[in-house]
């Protein structure tokens, strides 16, 4: 064999050598494939120098600062109405008066004809007195007193028969038409009415209140009334 044939089957050997060990075919250490594919299975292996992770955050998503929620209380303002003052004496109603002209508030002053009693009545009233009398007897004989019959000889109702006194109120009065009806007389109610001095103002009542405190018509207030 010569020299150059030897020379050329030894560096085919050794480049045969070479390749095989590149490709850790031998068994030296991995391969640079072999490398190349743990890489990619375990890319967290990576570390690239001069580079820090930069740090996890305590909170995920997006945070905005807290802003305290608008306060949407409102106060509410008293209502204002018209409210009437009554049954006042003379003194009281001055007084009323000045107390309301001082803060600024309006009043209006009005006489009114309002119901102060009730009281029982045969209706229709009589033509005469003489026909009143025999009705009045005619009532004796059902059960009623004859003290609590009384004939009206003066006024637009002249001869009228009125059952007992006047009530202070109309319940008393409602009652006592009951226990006429249940004897079988024909009567009805009849209000009273007399004069009385109003005092009117535009104001709410708490306001209203304030300003008449301590006195003792301070809450003897009504709404008003055509």
């Amino acid at each position: 064999m010569t020299t150059t044939r030897f020379l050329f089957i030894l560096f085919a050997l050794l480049n045969v050598l070479f390749f095989a060990a590149t490709h850790g075919w031998l068994g030296f250490g991995p391969s640079v494939e072999s490398g190349k594919i743990a890489i990619e299975l375990n890319p967290e292996r990576i570390n690239i120098l001069g580079h820090t992770p930069p740090p996890e955050t305590a909170q995920t998503g997006d945070t905005f600062p807290s802003v305290a929620p608008a306060n949407t209380t409102t106060a509410t303002e008293p209502s204002v109405a018209c409210l009437a003052w009554s049954g006042l004496s003379p003194v009281q109603n001055n007084k009323l008066i000045s107390l309301f002209s001082t803060a600024n508030i309006q009043t209006t002053t009005r006489d009114v004809q309002v119901a102060s009693t009730w009281r029982v009545v045969r209706t229709p009233p009589l033509g005469t007195n003489e026909a009143a009398e025999i009705l009045a007897d005619n009532m004796v004989e059902l059960g009623v007193e004859k003290n609590s019959i009384q004939i009206e000889e003066t006024g637009d109702n002249k001869f009228l028969i009125v059952l007992g006194e006047p009530f202070r109120n109309r319940k008393g009065a409602e009652r006592h038409l009951e226990t006429m009806n249940a004897k079988g007389i024909n009567a009805s109610i009849e209000p009273r009415n007399t004069t009385e001095r109003r005092i009117e103002a535009t104001v709410s009542k708490e306001k209203a209140e304030a300003v008449l405190s301590g006195q003792s018509f301070a809450k003897r207030h009504k709404p008003c009334s055509p």
